[in-house]
């Protein structure tokens, strides 16, 4: 993967949007960031990797470098044409669960995340991008909660689901698959993953999309496949769940897995 050297101006051939998928969360870096009024349910943190941006949030304004909104929370960006970093967690995970208010990030930290960025970038490592996370959140005094999965029958139901994430998955299927009661695998499955059962499988179908639109299908074939009604209902989820229009899906995308 090539780096990029966040203080000049990034190349018209470079992709306008790239967007990194860990276990349960996006972290986008963009340049076409929608400047329209919205809100959805992921909780997120923004950052520009340049000059400061204004952000109208729960009725006030901000002008920063770096913000974090809680889920749910209506909010409109101009970023004045900087790129910017999007963190993005599920309203169900611990983490969005933690983030109950907007808060402002120093500019000097926004500085020492751009350079954290630029290691993770370089490595596309599970370990940096965990770094740079730590970082953000234990500047508003919160952990992580990077929930290990260290029980072998999650980890064989994750696997399980991203097989047949195109499937009629349901949660007894799931627990059937590692032979466990439903109450038993939801309980024990939101206990190591961080999420419930049901985001998970909509946030794995919707990484499919992702990765097969890279692959040269199309959003309507790519969605179809994912278990998705129709490309409309796909755009409809994704962008509830992500604040992500289609449109961003479909033209100069990136999607990497971070591994």
């Amino acid at each position: 993967m090539n780096s990029i050297n966040l203080n000049v101006q990034v190349s018209e051939c470079e992709a306008m949007m790239r967007i990194y998928e860990l276990q349960k969360n996006l972290l986008i870096y963009s340049e076409i960031l929608e400047p329209a009024e919205h809100s959805h349910m992921a909780a997120h943190v923004i950052i520009s990797l340049k000059d400061k941006i204004k952000v109208v949030a729960d009725g006030n304004t901000y002008c920063c470098k770096g913000i974090m909104i809680p889920s749910g929370v209506l909010h409109r960006i101009e970023t004045y044409g900087n790129p910017v970093l999007t963190f993005l967690y599920d309203s169900t995970t611990n983490i969005a669960k933690c983030i109950k208010k907007v808060l402002i990030l120093d500019d000097e930290e926004c500085v020492n995340i751009i350079s954290l960025f630029n290691s993770f970038e370089l490595s596309n490592n599970k370990v940096d991008y965990f770094k740079m996370e730590t970082h953000i959140l234990g500047y508003f005094g919160l952990c992580t909660l990077n929930v290990s999965v260290i029980d072998d029958r999650i980890l064989d139901a994750m696997k399980f689901i991203r097989e047949n994430v195109n499937s009629s998955i349901t949660c007894k299927t799931a627990a059937d698959s590692v032979f466990l009661s439903e109450s038993r695998f939801s309980h024990l499955f939101k206990d190591q993953v961080g999420m419930t059962f049901s985001a998970y499988v909509i946030s794995q179908r919707i990484f499919k999309v992702y990765a097969d639109v890279m692959q040269g299908k199309t959003v309507t074939e790519a969605a179809i496949e994912a278990g998705f009604s129709s490309s409309a209902h796909f755009a409809d989820v994704n962008k509830r769940v992500f604040g992500v229009s289609i449109r961003n899906i479909s033209r100069d995308l990136t999607y990497i897995k971070v591994k």
